[in-house]
């Protein structure tokens, strides 16, 4: 295994200083300064802040656990040297979280109940990623679900639209918007019924029922499409 290489060493070395000079040469504790240098490396980029647990414990050769609480504790302890405003912190985060690969990893430890009532699985293993996310469910007046594992978080789609509406992401473009679904699902029968009224006369309401509904229908699996061209959609920054 390669030995980890730091992408900034000039700026670690000079935040590493300036802490323990900020808090008295040799008050840190142990825990502090790894604690520090933890927060440190995600911030460099050394280890990248989307990596899985396991993933940054084999780098570290720690085990899963030691860095889920190297996580919670550190952005506790050092949250000032890595805090983000919430308009660039969420997108970061749904980002990362809303992939195909951690969609299918997350749907697992949800049952099929809730996937029929239109909960979406999304797994976020970074214990501060997970804190903002529930909080800014709650902000919109959503509710954190979960069953199986706590890693993994139940959003109804609709609670996911009204994110990407407080954050400017889905613009409330009508007939933008109607246009792209026709794209996304031409056979569907709300698309069919959509289209059929006078797009100039088109109400954002009746463009956002829709694809509230068909993110529903999507998440039950009885869309063809699937959900993440809808996700696509509301969060343009995601990558596809």
């Amino acid at each position: 295994m390669q030995p980890l290489a730091l992408n900034d060493p000039a700026a670690f070395g000079t935040e590493f200083l300036r802490q323990t000079q900020l808090q008295g040469f040799g008050s840190l504790t142990k825990r502090d300064l790894e604690l520090l240098i933890f927060v440190l490396l995600e911030r460099d980029g050394t280890l990248d802040r989307a990596m899985s647990n396991h993933g940054a414990a084999a780098l570290l050769r720690v085990t899963p656990a030691k860095i889920k609480a190297l996580r919670r504790d550190g952005y506790a302890r050092w949250r000032q040297l890595v805090d983000e405003p919430a308009d660039v912190a969420l997108p970061r985060i749904l980002a990362t979280v809303l992939t195909p690969d951690n969609l299918r990893a997350g749907a697992r430890h949800v049952t099929e109940r809730s996937r029929r009532e239109g909960f979406l699985a999304i797994r976020v293993e970074h214990p501060d990623d997970l804190a903002r996310f529930e909080q800014a469910i709650l902000e919109v007046g959503g509710l954190p679900v979960y069953e199986r594992n706590r890693e993994v978080v139940a959003v109804r789609f609709d609670t996911l639209l009204r994110l990407a509406e407080q954050g400017g992401h889905l613009q409330p473009d009508a007939q933008a918007v109607a246009r792209e679904l026709k794209t996304l699902a031409p056979a569907a029968q709300e698309v069919v019924e959509l289209l059929q009224r006078d797009l100039d006369s088109l109400r954002w309401k009746d463009v956002r029922a829709t694809l509230n509904t068909l993110g529903a229908r999507a998440v039950a699996g009885t869309l063809d499409q699937g959900v993440l061209g809808l996700l696509r959609l509301a969060f343009p920054f995601l990558p596809r």
